[in-house]
Parts: structure tokens; C-alpha cells; sequence
């Protein structure tokens, strides 16, 4: 169903290597982690219905609260620490402008899960259509709804992502500089490495994309414009055996980005995380520390 797109994608390129994905909330909350009769829950649909957009605000600290849209399992957690914890969910069908619907899977003859295309010059074409929907559409309509909420900060917004949910977030960056934090984990912002060297892509093979496609991308992909981020203090965190995100194409990301944030003042608005003795695609305790660090020190100002 076309509604279930990017959750079928994200659970797709998560399950592909038995990682855990992400859920709304954790079945066993932190210790001091409101519950759910304690923090006060506000839904909204917006854009005729096609995005409703799920927040839940703790009841402290008094004041204006940061504010994240959460994809890495995070919500208790965010609570417990007194920030806004924000979940969304589209219904392509009903979005002017959603990407045309996925080719049926009978028709790929070439790459699998996420990646996979009818031909080898449309590798990855639908995922990273609807990574950059997600991104342009849907995440800056959350955002207008959100500086409308009572309690919510609009300079302290950020946004969080695994996997699917980590390419959004780099690209959201780029498209929205209300977002003031973010965090990409198993994501990169090199488009043709990622297509050429992931095994859901050409798994190493020579990269021949179609030119209207090719050409799109190279304005798409966040190193073709990193000025557009350094607003944003952005973790990304890899895993160097990751087979799904080559860690070449984390590298040329961070290769890319670090100098840029470097001259524009900001350079530690920026980190990049390599886990050299993790394997596999997913999200462990290490991603859970580093991001929960991230955004208590950028949003909350923790050491």
C-alpha cells in the first residue's frame, strides 16, 4: 500500500541484517521517565489529513522545551530528560506531490530490498524519491505545526533517524533550518557511493545511473550543497562493517562536511563516529549513547 511506504522501506533496509528497528516506545522506560498518564499528549492532522503528527511533553521542566522528531527509540529517554518527543506518520495517498507509486517487485531485476529497480540506471531511484518527499514535504509541515505548540521551543528543534530515518535527517537539514540538532545514524550523504557499494545496490559493480536521474541526485545528495547544514549541529554515527551503508560513502560524508563546518566557524557543530567493532546494519547501545549525548548537549546545554 502506497501509505505504507517509507515504514515498509525503513523496516526493509533494518531488517536486512536482523537489526532491531525502531519502535515508538521502549517497553521498559528509564528509570524517572514520565508515564504516559504524566506527560500531556497532543495529536494533529494536518495537510487534509495526509500527516498526523503525534507529540508528547513532559510535565517539567517549567518553560519552553526542545523538541525532537524521534526515529531512534528514543521517547522515554527524551522524556525522562525533559524534551519533547515527536512522532509523525504519512499517507502518501492523500499528499500533493508524493512520489509516483513503487514499480511492483516482479518487475526488479536489480538490486534488492530498499535498493531494488526495474534496471540497473534506476538503482535506488523510488527509495531516495521518497527520502526526498520526506524531507521537503512532510518534515517541514511537522515544523510548522510544532511552533504553534504551546511549551515547544522553535529554536530548539531536532530530528533523529536510523537507517531510512538517518538519510531523512540529512537531507531535512538541508531543506529546513528550523532544525537545529541533528542526528544520522547508518545514514551517509554520498549518493553515488552509496549506490554503488552497498550490497542492496550495485554491491561494488560500476554505477551507470540513467542522466536524469544521475543528474537530480547530484543536487539532491547533502554533499552537493554542505553549506546548507552547518545551521544544524549534526552527529553522524557508522558502523564500519555496516555491508548496507558502505562505510566509504560515511567517509566522503564526513570527508566532505568537516571542513565546511570547520571554516564556517562551527566545527563542533559537527561529529562523525566510526564503530570499528560493531557488525553488521543497526542500532546498538554505543548509536544509543552517542545520540542521547548529542542532543543533551545541544539542545539542553549538558557538558
Amino acid at each position: 500500500m502506497l501509505a505504507r511506504r517509507l515504514t515498509c522501506l525503513a523496516a526493509l533496509l533494518l531488517s536486512a541484517c536482523g537489526a532491531r528497528a525502531p519502535a515508538p516506545r521502549p517497553s521498559a522506560p528509564p528509570a524517572g521517565a514520565p508515564t504516559e498518564r504524566q506527560f500531556q499528549v497532543r495529536e494533529a492532522q494536518i495537510e487534509n489529513g495526509a500527516i498526523v503528527v503525534h507529540v508528547e511533553i513532559p510535565p517539567g521542566p517549567p518553560g519552553r522545551k526542545p523538541a525532537v522528531l524521534v526515529n531512534l527509540n528514543e521517547s522515554s529517554a527524551l522524556l525522562a530528560e525533559g524534551i519533547v518527543a515527536v512522532t509523525y506518520r504519512v499517507d502518501w495517498s492523500r499528499l500533493p506531490g508524493a512520489p509516483p507509486t513503487p514499480a511492483p517487485a516482479t518487475e526488479n531485476t536489480v538490486g534488492k530490498w530498499a535498493l531494488a529497480a526495474p534496471s540497473p540506471r534506476l538503482v535506488g531511484e523510488q527509495f531516495l524519491r521518497t527520502i526526498a518527499a520526506t524531507a521537503t514535504l512532510v518534515v517541514p509541515r511537522v515544523i510548522d505545526y510544532l511552533v504553534t505548540v504551546p511549551g515547544i521551543d522553535p529554536a530548539r528543534i531536532a530530528i533523529t533517524g536510523v537507517s531510512t530515518n538517518g538519510f531523512i535527517a540529512l537531507e531535512a537539514i538541508a531543506a529546513e533550518p528550523r532544525l537545529s540538532v541533528a542526528v544520522a545514524v547508518a545514514a551517509c550523504g554520498d549518493y553515488f557511493r552509496f549506490l554503488r557499494y552497498s550490497s542492496m545496490g550495485m554491491d561494488g559493480r560500476p554505477l551507470d545511473l540513467d542522466p536524469t536521474y544521475a543528474a537530480r541526485l547530484r543536487t539532491q545528495q547533502p554533499i552537493a550543497h554542505p553549506r546548507r547544514l552547518v545551521h544544524a549541529a549534526l552527529l553522524m554515527v557508522n558502523r564500519v562493517q555496516d555491508p548496507l551503508i558502505p562505510i566509504a560513502c560515511a567517509d566522503e560524508t564526513q570527508r566532505v562536511l568537516a571542513p565546511v563546518y570547520a571554516s564556517s566557524g562551527f566545527a563542533r557543530r559537527f561529529r562523525f563516529v566510526r564503530i570499528e567493532d560493531a557488525g553488521g546494519h543497526g542500532l546498538g547501545p554505543r548509536e544509543d549513547q552517542e545520540n542521547l549525548a548529542w542532543l543533551r548537549t545541544w539542545l539542553l546545554g549538558a557538558s
